[in-house]
C-alpha cells in the first residue's frame, strides 16, 4: 500500500515544507500549527527565491518551460514543487507529505483526523489535504473526502506512483510543444480528465474555525493571529494563513519571543561602520546593510558612522534611505575624537608619507579607532545595550566600553565582522608592487600588515563571535585563535539594477576602482591581457571598466584603444547586458568575490584567476574559465568569446551559484546567527 495505513502514522512519519529563508519565521510558526495538530518531523525544503535572482533560466536548464506570461514567483513555486516530485521518484519514497510555509491545520484535525483518512481511498495517487474545491461540478456535501477537480498545493500527499504520472504529465505536455502553467493549474486540468486519481478533505464539512480576510478588512483593528485566506467555502481542512504574507499584510512577522527583555521592550544593539548600509553599490556597504537589516527584525538598532570617507559618507547618507529605515537613530563621529597625526601624515610628500606610515605604531584605517572615540560612543549610546556589532577588525577598538562587561559575562555580546582576513590581503597586495620596482609602497603594506595582526592579537580574543566572508578566511582566524567562535558569512550577490543602455563590449571589468587590488587587475587586464586577445583573435577587443571611485590610474586606462572607462555608473545592470563576457582579472583579495557573484546573476559567463574565484563553490570549466598568467587568461577569454555554446552552459551551472547567495537567504542566516549569539548571555 503505497499510502500510510493510519492518520496516525501520516502524522508521525514526517514530510517537508518548503520555505525561504528570508522568511524563516514563517515556517517557525506553521510548523508550531502543525505540531499542535500531531503533525512531526516536518523538514524545512529551501525552495527558489524570485526575488534573489529570475528561476526562469533555472527551470529551463532543467527542461521545463513555463508560460510567458507566469510571474516569477508563480514559476519558483512550481519549480520548487516539481523538485520534491523528482525526489519521490528517485528515492523511491512511497509517499512524500507536503506543505508550504503558510499553512494553518484546523483545530479539529486532532479529533477527526483519523475519520478523513478512513474515507480516504488507498489508491489515491494526490491526497489534496488543503484545496480550492470547485463547485461547478457535482460535490457529494454529505462526504469527508470529494473527488472532484481542485486546486492549490499548500498541504497534500502525493505518492511514488503520482509523482511519476505527474511528471510524465508535464513531459507529454512538452512534447506536444505547450507551455507549462503552475503545478496547481496542471494538478485541476489533470484532475478534470481524471489523468490522476486524486481526492479533496472536504473543508466544508468542518465549522469555521478562524476569522477570514474579508473579516479582518472590515475590522483592521484587531489583528488575530491566525486568519483563513478565504471564507471557507470549498477549502481543505489546510487553510492557508493571511497573517503570515496576504495582499492585507504582506509578511507580517508574529511575535518573537526572544524580542523581549526584562525591561519589557525590544533588545538594543550598536551598529559600527566606516560606511553607509546600502541594498546595492560598494561591497563592504552592502554587507553592512545586511548586518543592519539583520539586526533591525530583533533588536532597536543605533547605528554609528565612523566618517574615515569624509565627504564620500555624508554624500551617501543623504542619497539612501536605507539607513534611516532600520536604523533607530544614525550617529557620525566627530572629527574631534580622531587621531591628528594620520591627519597630518595625508599632507606630507609620498616619500614621506611611507617613511611615517611604518614608523606610526597603528595599522591602516585607525584614525579614529581611538579611545575618545569610544568613549563618545559610548555616552550617546549609553549602558543599556545587548549586541554590538562592529565592521572590520581596525574598528574593534570602539567596543572597547562593553567588553569589560561582556568578559565578565555580564555585558552585552560582542560581535567583530572582519569581512576578510586584512592581514594576508595586504601581503598580497605588496607582492604585486615589489616586482614592479615599488619597493617602498611594498614596504607600507607588510608593515600594514604586521600591525593588523599585533591589533587582532589585542582584541579577537575578547570578543564572542568573529564573522569572515570567505571559507579561507575563517580558517585562517580559527587556526590563529581556537578559543573564538569563527562563523561564515558569504557576502549576497548584488541585486540586479536599473535597466537602460550601454555600448555593446566583449571584456566587462566591475568593481571600486580605489581599492588598490582593483586598480591593478584593471591595468593588468588592459595592458597584458588584452593584447595577448586581440592577437588570438586577429581583431580589436572592446574592454569596458566600470567602477565606483575610478583612481587616476585607472581612468588613464581609458586613454588605450577600445577601453573605456566609466566612473558611478548609476547601474551596472545596463553595462552587464551590453558585455559578452564578465572578468575578475585579480591578483590578491579576500573574502567573497562580488564581481563574480554578480554577473552570475546577470547571466554572464565570467573569466576569473584562481584567487578571484577563490571562496565560491565553483568548478573551472563548470560555472566559469579560471587563468591565472596572462596568456592562459587570454585564452580563456578567447575561448569563451567563440563559443555560444560554452557560454550558454556555464550561465546555466552559475545562476545556480547565485541563488545561493541571495541576498534575502544571508540577512536571514545572519538573523539566525545573531538571535544565538544574543541567547548565549
Amino acid at each position: 500500500m503505497a499510502l500510510p495505513s493510519s492518520y496516525a502514522e501520516l502524522q508521525a512519519g514526517g514530510g517537508v515544507m518548503l520555505h525561504l529563508p528570508r522568511l524563516r519565521w514563517r515556517a517557525d510558526y506553521s510548523l508550531q500549527k502543525l505540531a499542535e495538530a500531531g503533525f512531526v518531523n516536518i523538514e524545512l525544503e529551501e525552495g527558489l527565491d524570485a526575488s534573489v535572482a529570475d528561476p526562469r533560466p533555472v527551470a529551463e536548464a532543467h527542461g521545463w518551460f513555463f508560460e510567458p506570461g507566469l510571474a516569477p514567483g508563480e514559476v519558483a513555486c512550481s519549480l520548487s514543487m516539481l523538485r520534491l516530485w523528482e525526489r519521490v521518484v528517485a528515492d523511491d519514497l512511497p509517499y512524500l507529505l507536503v506543505f508550504e510555509d503558510d499553512v494553518l491545520p484546523h483545530p479539529a484535525m486532532a479529533e477527526r483526523g483519523e475519520a478523513y483518512w478512513a474515507e480516504t481511498p488507498s489508491d489515491a495517487e494526490f491526497v489534496l489535504l488543503g484545496n480550492w474545491m470547485y463547485f461547478g461540478y457535482a460535490v457529494d456535501q454529505s462526504r469527508l473526502v470529494a473527488t472532484v477537480p481542485a486546486s492549490c498545493l499548500h498541504a497534500y500527499v502525493v505518492t511514488q506512483g503520482g509523482a511519476r504520472r505527474a511528471l510524465s504529465l508535464l513531459q507529454r505536455s512538452l512534447a506536444q510543444d505547450r507551455w507549462l502553467t503552475i503545478l496547481d493549474m496542471e494538478l485541476l486540468y489533470w484532475m478534470e480528465r481524471w489523468d490522476v486519481r486524486a481526492v479533496c478533505w472536504n473543508g466544508t464539512m468542518l465549522p469555521k474555525a478562524f476569522p477570514t480576510e474579508e473579516v479582518l478588512a472590515a475590522n483592521p483593528s484587531t489583528v488575530p493571529p491566525d486568519v483563513a485566506r478565504s471564507s471557507g467555502a470549498g477549502t481543505g481542512t489546510f487553510l492557508q494563513n493571511a497573517t503570515l504574507g496576504s495582499s492585507i499584510w504582506p509578511e507580517r512577522e508574529p511575535p518573537v519571543p526572544w524580542a523581549s527583555r526584562a525591561r519589557g521592550g525590544r533588545r538594543r544593539a550598536v551598529l559600527i561602520s566606516t560606511w553607509v548600509p546600502s541594498m546595492a553599490g560598494n561591497g563592504s556597504a552592502i554587507r553592512v546593510g545586511v548586518a543592519l537589516e539583520a539586526l533591525a527584525r530583533t533588536y532597536d538598532v543605533d547605528l554609528v558612522l565612523v566618517p574615515l570617507y569624509g565627504a564620500l559618507l555624508q554624500r551617501a547618507l543623504h542619497a539612501d534611505s536605507f539607513a534611516s529605515r532600520f536604523a533607530r537613530r544614525v550617529h557620525v563621529l566627530p572629527d574631534s575624537v580622531s587621531d591628528p597625526f594620520l591627519g597630518r601624515i595625508a599632507a606630507m610628500a609620498p616619500e614621506d608619507q611611507q617613511r611615517a606610515r611604518i614608523a606610526y605604531p597603528r595599522p591602516v584605517h585607525v584614525q579614529f579607532s581611538t579611545p575618545e572615540a569610544a568613549a563618545h560612543i559610548a555616552a550617546a549610546i549609553g549602558e543599556d545595550v545587548d549586541l554590538v556589532y562592529a565592521f572590520r577588525l581596525f574598528l574593534a577598538p570602539l567596543t572597547a566600553p562593553w567588553l569589560s562587561g561582556a568578559e565578565d559575562g555580564g555585558g552585552p555580546s560582542v560581535v567583530l565582522d572582519i569581512d576578510e582576513d586584512d592581514s594576508t590581503t595586504l601581503r598580497q597586495i605588496a607582492a604585486l608592487y615589489r616586482p614592479a620596482g615599488l619597493a617602498g609602497v611594498a614596504e607600507v603594506f607588510e608593515s600594514d600588515a604586521d600591525k593588523l595582526e599585533e591589533m587582532a592579537d589585542a582584541w579577537v580574543p575578547r570578543v564572542d563571535v568573529v564573522l569572515a566572508s570567505g571559507p579561507r578566511d575563517v580558517a585562517t582566524v580559527d587556526a590563529r585563535f581556537p578559543a573564538i567562535d569563527v562563523r561564515l558569512l558569504p557576502n549576497p550577490a548584488p541585486s540586479i539594477g536599473r535597466e537602460g543602455s550601454a555600448p555593446d563590449v566583449d571584456v566587462l571589468f566591475v568593481g571600486n576602482c580605489s581599492y588598490v587590488p582593483n586598480i591593478d587587475a584593471a591595468q593588468w587586464l588592459c595592458t597584458a591581457v588584452v593584447p595577448r586577445l586581440q592577437a588570438r583573435l586577429g581583431r580589436p577587443v572592446r574592454v569596458a571598466v566600470v567602477g565606483s571611485l575610478v583612481h587616476a590610474s585607472v581612468h588613464e586606462l581609458g586613454e588605450l584603444p577600445n577601453v573605456v572607462v566609466v566612473a558611478d555608473a548609476p547601474s551596472v545592470t545596463p553595462w552587464y547586458r551590453s558585455a559578452r563576457i564578465a572578468v575578475a582579472p585579480l591578483r590578491a583579495a579576500g573574502g567573497t568575490r562580488l564581481k563574480i557573484l554578480e554577473a552570475f546573476a546577470h547571466r554572464r559567463p565570467v573569466v576569473s584567476t584562481s584567487l578571484g574565484a577563490d571562496g565560491l563553490p565553483v568548478v573551472n570549466g563548470k560555472h566559469l574559465l579560471i587563468a591565472d598568467d596572462e596568456n592562459d587568461f587570454a585564452d580563456a577569454c578567447a575561448r569563451l568569446l567563440r563559443d555560444h555554446e560554452l557560454r550558454s552552459a556555464l550561465v546555466d551551472a552559475a545562476v545556480d551559484v547565485a541563488l545561493a547567495y541571495g541576498r534575502p537567504r544571508i540577512v536571514d542566516q545572519l538573523t539566525y546567527m545573531l538571535r544565538d549569539v544574543g541567547e548565549v548571555r
